[in-house]
């Protein structure tokens, strides 16, 4: 039952940037701060940056929709979210809407103008979740040590001084601009589609 989520396979631009393996508990969601390219290119040219400066991400997604997945590297640890790198999987997301406004109000109709961007996260996050349920619950984590399920990168910086003040994604019933509780919605919708990786 179910269906396969489409994506673009990107392990190897993550080869060698790993740290090991662990079981993954929570999904932690970034933006790039870089422009919508067209096609493909917004994606695999930041793979590649990440790639050069000895970061990793699991997965990514962009305006149009487009996903991209480090397929059979889940359960790898790459360094995306100081101090919450070892449990958690990371999803960026192309954006720049931090550097078009500091005003939260402005980034929130931003944000709401990305709704193909946010369901193709929901559906990512929905696949993963799928993949083991009890592992990574479709609920909100603040980002605190041993919690479960979604958190954004501004919510890993609040308890982890490693992630350096990183302020992406912050949600909007945090006092932020991201919709992270819809996207949280989403994803517990598609689940329920059966779409997995």
């Amino acid at each position: 039952m179910g269906y396969t989520l489409k994506y673009l396979n990107t392990d190897e631009y993550m080869q060698g940037l790993s740290h090991g393996t662990h079981k993954k508990t929570g999904i932690v969601l970034h933006e790039t701060i870089s422009g919508d390219i067209p096609g493909w290119s917004d994606i695999t040219s930041v793979e590649a940056y990440l790639r050069k400066v000895g970061y990793g991400i699991h997965g990514m997604t962009d305006l149009e929709a487009h996903i991209g997945w480090a397929f059979g590297m889940g359960q790898s640890i790459f360094y995306h979210a100081g101090g919450a790198n070892t449990p958690t999987i990371g999803i960026e997301q192309i954006s720049k809407v931090p550097l078009v406004s500091p005003n939260n109000a402005i980034r929130r109709k931003l944000w709401a103008l990305r709704k193909a961007e946010t369901r193709a996260t929901a559906k990512l996050i929905a696949a993963i979740h799928n993949t083991k349920p009890h592992d990574i619950p479709l609920q909100y984590w603040n980002g605190a040590d041993g919690g479960k399920g979604i958190a954004s990168h501004w919510d890993i910086s609040q308890h982890h001084k490693e992630s350096e003040g990183h302020y992406d994604c912050k949600p909007i019933h945090r006092g932020g601009y991201y919709p992270l509780m819809e996207v949280i919605y989403l994803a517990r919708a598609f689940a329920k589609t059966g779409v997995h990786l």
